[in-house]
């Protein structure tokens, strides 16, 4: 199974708008950055705007911008934006019930699972964009 870029892909796009400044930028720019159409980056921006995390003036001179400074924004708030609430880790659904193996996942999964969405979610919280701009220089 292929690993998701989208959270990757959504931190880039947020560390390319502090690089170029407070003044609004456009997904082709971004899209530059990551070597992929603008399209993605609407999209991925489009998540991020709904979670508050930028702005967005549509219109020949509009563009996006961070909502807020780099260091008040972190990485589980960009994870959440658009990856959604739940976990990194997920149950598979429709197993034979009749099967001892299956009917114990659950049991098994679960708390194995929680801990280590905890451990995700704890170190995406203590790192910040601001953070990783600094390390860009």
């Amino acid at each position: 199974m292929a690993a998701n870029s989208r959270m990757a892909s959504a931190v880039q796009i947020l560390c390319v708008m502090a690089y170029k400044g407070p003044a609004p930028t456009n997904s082709e720019v971004i899209a530059r950055s990551l070597r992929t159409n603008p399209v993605v980056v609407r999209r991925l921006v489009k998540d991020m705007e709904r979670a508050g995390l930028v702005l967005v003036r549509p219109g020949k001179d509009g563009g996006v911008q961070l909502a807020r400074a780099p260091g008040r924004i972190t990485l589980d708030e960009i994870y959440k934006a658009v990856e959604g609430e739940g976990g990194v880790f997920a149950l598979r659904a429709g197993g034979n019930p009749n099967c001892p193996v299956n009917v114990r996942m659950e049991d098994l999964l679960t708390p194995v699972f929680g801990a280590a969405d905890m451990a995700v979610e704890r170190t995406l919280r203590r790192t910040t964009l601001g953070s990783l701009m600094r390390a860009i220089g």
